[in-house]
């Protein structure tokens, strides 16, 4: 298992616990799970906020107001966070060609950045939407049912924005 696979595992176990510790929609919960989500990744990106916000049952402004009045958390500074399932079920459906289709659009490889900035691509094990798949989410949007032509047009589409 890679070391940013385990630094996810480390971070969702964390929240599990917050969650259990402080209840949902605690605040309180929250400053601490972005805490811990700034120990681990030195950021806090969108994807662990709409996560953050799904687990405290709380809207995601909520969380980024939060992280405003926080000085010592970072947001990420990517504009779009492109994440590519890549579980079993949505490769039996045909992601590899979809993820090779997105790292070749956006030229870069996971767990990168775009030469710009502005585009960050990583990888979910699993969405849990399998019968959607496949799924890439961006900025916490969904995008189902994706083949290489969408896939690609989806990425050029931003990379234009």
């Amino acid at each position: 298992m890679s070391g940013k696979k385990n630094e996810e595992l480390i971070f969702q176990e964390s929240l599990s616990e917050c969650v259990d510790s402080f209840g949902i929609g605690s605040q309180e919960g929250v400053k601490a799970s972005l805490t811990e989500c700034q120990k681990i990744f030195d950021c806090v990106s969108i994807v662990h906020q709409q996560q953050i916000s799904e687990a405290f049952q709380l809207d995601e402004k909520i969380i980024k107001t939060m992280i405003k009045f926080m000085p010592s958390i970072k947001e990420s500074v990517v504009e779009y966070e492109v994440v590519c399932c890549s579980g079993a079920r949505c490769a039996k459906k045909g992601s590899i060609e979809v993820l090779k289709a997105v790292k070749d659009t956006l030229d870069i490889d996971f767990d990168e950045t775009t030469e710009d900035g502005k585009i960050r691509l990583t990888t979910q094990n699993c969405f849990k939407k399998c019968n959607l798949g496949p799924n890439i989410m961006v900025n916490s949007r969904f995008y189902h049912k994706m083949n290489k032509v969408k896939a690609k047009e989806l990425m050029k589409n931003i990379k234009d924005i």
